[in-house]
């Protein structure tokens, strides 16, 4: 099996990523640290596997996310209406180019440990799942893994939402997937995200060396508690 790991993201630009952080933070601030955790998710995934896969949008932002991301990476734009669509859209591309299984991240969670894409990968791999996902604190996840194309997964899911990942699951069992869950983390929306992130890296050695860019950036941004 050749197993990749499939990164959504948006291009870094003010205004239109991490919305949920302003106004304590700027749009340009907000910007900034979107393009710092999505060099931190890259760094993350490349200790898992060397099949790295950028899934971006909208269509003409993949400049600005290559002046950000380094390496050996396969760029596919996000292709559909929602974010359900988008997945399954890219989804399907890489599994016809031969990769499998795939694991879905976004780039909320800077700090994620290594291990959790290690586990998702190997019990897909082993035949153990046909599903795996990692649940987050406030009901969504923060990676999907799929060893096979799975139709119809992602439809009446009410993204950004505490149901989504409860409704991912009801669509898993409906279709006869084997679900494994790994353990839950935490993302980064809101600016509470943000000092729990802070607290985090500035308090944990092996969270500042899984997040380096976050950290850097941190370090030189004024906090109101």
């Amino acid at each position: 099996m050749r197993p990749a790991v499939i990164i959504m993201l948006k291009a870094p630009r003010a205004g239109f990523v991490k919305t949920r952080l302003t106004p304590q933070l700027s749009a340009f601030e907000a910007a900034q640290l979107a393009a710092c955790f999505a060099q931190d998710t890259v760094r993350c995934a490349r200790e898992t596997t060397g099949r790295l896969i950028i899934a971006y949008a909208p269509a003409e932002g993949r400049a600005a996310l290559e002046a950000t991301l380094a390496g050996d990476l396969l760029w596919l734009e996000q292709e559909g209406e929602g974010l359900g669509e988008r997945l399954e859209n890219v989804g399907a591309r890489a599994f016809e180019l031969g990769y499998a299984p795939l694991i879905f991240l976004g780039a909320d969670s800077p700090t994620l440990p290594p291990r959790y894409i290690e586990q998702a990968i190997c019990a897909l791999t082993d035949g153990a799942c046909d599903l795996a996902l990692g649940a987050t604190e406030d009901g969504g996840y923060y990676l999907l893994g799929l060893r096979s194309p799975a139709p119809g997964l992602f439809q009446n899911i009410e993204w950004s939402t505490p149901a989504a990942y409860a409704q991912t699951a009801r669509n898993a069992g409906q279709l006869g997937l084997r679900l494994y869950e790994l353990p839950r983390w935490y993302d980064v929306d809101t600016y509470t995200d943000l000092l729990r992130l802070r607290t985090e890296i500035f308090s944990d050695d092996e969270a500042r060396r899984r997040a380096p860019a976050s950290y850097a950036l941190l370090k030189s941004m004024p906090f109101n508690p």
